[in-house]
């Protein structure tokens, strides 16, 4: 949970609405991300989204 507040602090910091998410598998973090939406200019960036796609990016290998 930590890491989810200090990654919604970085999408604060870069001017996105304030959240983060972690993906844990097993003890161990395999993906996580925050609010891109501005960043990206893609309004599918939303934190979960990133960061499930860093999870199947980590599972994929």
């Amino acid at each position: 949970m930590e890491r989810s507040l200090e990654l919604a602090q970085k999408a604060y910091q870069e001017g996105e609405v304030p959240v983060g998410a972690v993906i844990v598998r097993k003890g161990v973090v395999i993906g996580e991300g925050f609010n891109r939406r501005e960043i990206d200019q893609d309004p599918t960036s939303h934190a979960e989204v990133v960061a499930i796609r860093a999870a199947a990016q980590t599972i994929r290998g």
